[in-house]
């Protein structure tokens, strides 16, 4: 997912990591892409303590970002091209409190946030993130409708052995050549029981 933030031009990509975190795999990325490590030492307050940890950094060091996109890490098959349609509907209409994914009628990750809203995300407590404010129906967006594997988080063993299943499938379909973003729609169109939840 960082490869893909990136690839689709959201620069610094911020990795939010508790601070016991192994970031063995962040080494690879680090050297590839412009990212910030931003250590969230009370993690075990909720998500949204990830969630501010993130904003402020995004802010550190400089005037804050028109915008912020929060993402999970643990999404392989969002491809930068898919990426860039949140950017692309917020630069469309900038008054949007939100851009959104959704599949099936369901809010999903990422998220772009407007600097106006920050403070939103800032007051957020315990495991709410942005989904809550988005449901709250306070909020006016747009949403970016998902599917397939692209919004499929990678949580469980099972689901990661399930995707690299698909990825292996695809590779050999498309060939050890192809890059990434080059076949993530193909897998996507090869997974249609995988549904978001």
């Amino acid at each position: 997912m960082v490869r893909a933030l990136a690839g689709a031009g959201f620069a610094p990509v911020i990795v939010v990591v508790r601070p016991d975190d192994d970031r063995a795999w962040l080494d690879a990325v680090a050297s590839e892409c412009p990212v910030r490590i931003a250590a969230c030492g009370d993690a075990e307050r909720g998500m949204s303590r990830s969630i501010r940890t993130g904003v402020l950094a995004a802010a550190d060091g400089g005037p804050a970002p028109d915008a912020v996109l929060i993402a999970l890490a643990d999404m392989p098959f969002l491809s930068p091209g898919k990426l860039t349609e949140w950017r692309t509907a917020w630069e469309r209409n900038p008054e949007l409190d939100f851009v959104a994914g959704r599949s099936g009628g369901t809010v999903q990750p990422p998220v772009l946030w407007p600097r106006r809203r920050f403070g939103d995300l800032l007051r957020l407590e315990g495991d709410a993130g942005a989904g809550a404010l988005i449901r709250s129906g306070a909020l006016r967006g747009s949403f970016i409708e998902m599917t397939g594997l692209e919004c499929l988080d990678l949580d469980t063993p099972e689901q990661l052995e399930e995707a690299r299943g698909i990825w292996r499938f695809v590779m050999r379909v498309h060939g050890a050549q192809s890059s990434p973003a080059s076949f993530i729609d193909e897998a996507n169109s090869m997974s249609p029981k995988l549904t978001c939840s």
